[in-house]
């Protein structure tokens, strides 16, 4: 896959919805792009609504500078596909000080 060395671009997004005066929903989206270093931990078949599923799960190494704190409502779009933040530990590097699980939404 493209990227510099061993970064990958990821994007990350969140998606909030507000109610105007007449109640009705917008969703806005808060965009911040990034390099991440990626590791593929490999994935897992499942079963939902008679169906098999697969999954796929990846860890993130992130640098995030910003005055907003990264939660588990944010999402990470990552080569087409959206992956669901599931863990968020923070690490003491030079290059990066959050260590991200993530599996694909499907």
């Amino acid at each position: 896959m493209a990227g510099v060395g061993e970064y990958k671009p990821i994007q990350l997004v969140r998606y909030t919805i507000t109610f105007d005066e007449g109640g009705n929903p917008t969703q806005t989206a808060q965009y911040w792009n990034a390099w991440a270093e990626v590791t593929d931990n490999g994935g897992g078949r499942s079963q939902v609504d008679g169906r098999t599923t697969l999954s796929s799960q990846k860890t993130f190494k992130i640098w995030f500078r910003t005055n907003t704190i990264l939660i588990g409502e944010w999402k990470i779009l990552y080569f087409g596909d959206t992956y669901a933040i599931t863990n968020i530990e923070r690490i003491n590097e030079k290059r990066f000080n959050l260590l991200v699980s993530a599996s694909v939404q499907s």
